[in-house]
């Protein structure tokens, strides 16, 4: 199983395509998600545990953990298949959480998550809908302060 972003999709997270002083983090994200493969789809299930794994481990900000954790399963229980634009924009975060492509290095103390904390934030905003109708469908409520 390829666990390993495509050519593409790693091309444009290790030169931070796109960033700049006109880039919002709303275009950075649906351009990233438009280079997610199929593959890069299916490399995703893999890597979900790692993801639950570093996402576990935030203990600065309880949001943050519960949004990835939302993330993780919502593109878990949707279609393996299925490339909608929510899938893609939720796989895109994913990877840029996991892969340390990150503007801010998370090693930075205080700082190093909030990139991925404002393109986690714009992906939950942007999709929260999507999202919702999903934990209906699967009878589940919506947690209170996901």
């Amino acid at each position: 199983m390829n666990t390993i972003p495509s050519a593409l999709l790693g091309r444009y997270l290790s030169q931070k395509a796109g960033t700049g002083p006109q880039t919002t983090p709303t275009s950075y994200i649906v351009n990233g998600a438009a280079c997610v493969s199929a593959g890069d789809l299916t490399g995703l299930r893999g890597l979900l545990p790692q993801v639950r794994k570093k996402a576990g481990l935030i203990a600065d900000s309880a949001r943050l953990r519960r949004r990835l954790e939302l993330f993780a399963l919502f593109f878990q229980e949707s279609h393996p298949q299925g490339g909608t634009p929510e899938r893609r924009e939720v796989a895109f975060v994913l990877y840029y959480f996991l892969k340390g492509y990150d503007l801010i290095p998370d090693s930075i103390p205080e700082i190093g998550l909030l990139d991925d904390a404002l393109l986690v934030e714009t992906v939950f905003n942007r999709n929260q809908l999507a999202l919702q109708s999903h934990w209906a469908a699967k009878e589940r409520p919506w947690p209170e302060n996901p």
